[in-house]
């Protein structure tokens, strides 16, 4: 990846087999066959983004954007590529679009026993609300976080400072 430039696109329907792959790799649980390909023809609503390294999928994330609220759905980095900033990079690309759509605020679930998303989530500024109790099966529960202030200058900062964190100068 030293030399490759990472990339955030809008998803699409070509990028939905290799999505499967790494979704298949990350999660017990996954969507059913169809499940993507019915989100992006949701486009009034939907926002789904891929990372990509030379035109290959190696991240995804998506999440529905109603009124001033946006909630993550899903998220997923192939693990050859964890610890390489993708899902930080998809995280803040997500973040500024939502921004930019006059979002406000944000949720979403995580399992609790999930603590690499839970950082990534949390230095976005989202913070736990509430727990749901076994949300991902018996005995997994999820946290529901929450972010808000979205639209306020001191979060566009923050968003700076990350995008400076994580470029690849920085």
């Amino acid at each position: 990846m030293k030399n490759e430039i990472l990339t955030v696109e809008l998803m699409t329907p070509s990028d939905i087999p290799r999505i499967k792959e790494i979704e298949k790799q990350c999660f017990t649980d996954i969507w059913p066959e169809d499940g993507f390909q019915r989100e992006l023809e949701n486009e009034k609503v939907a926002l789904y983004l891929t990372a990509k390294l030379s035109d290959s999928v190696i991240g995804y994330m998506g999440a529905w954007l109603i009124l001033e609220e946006a909630h993550v759905t899903t998220f997923g980095v192939d693990p050859n590529y964890r610890g390489r900033k993708v899902a930080s990079t998809l995280m803040l690309c997500f973040m500024r679009e939502a921004v930019k759509r006059g979002i406000k605020w944000s949720t979403l679930e995580v399992s609790e026993k999930n603590v690499p998303a839970i950082k990534l989530y949390a230095k976005f500024g989202y913070k736990t609300v509430n727990i749901r109790k076994n949300y991902y099966g018996e005995n997994e529960n999820a946290l529901l976080m929450w972010v808000g202030n979205m639209q306020l200058k001191s979060f566009s900062e923050k968003l700076d400072d990350i995008e400076e964190e994580i470029s690849p100068e920085g």
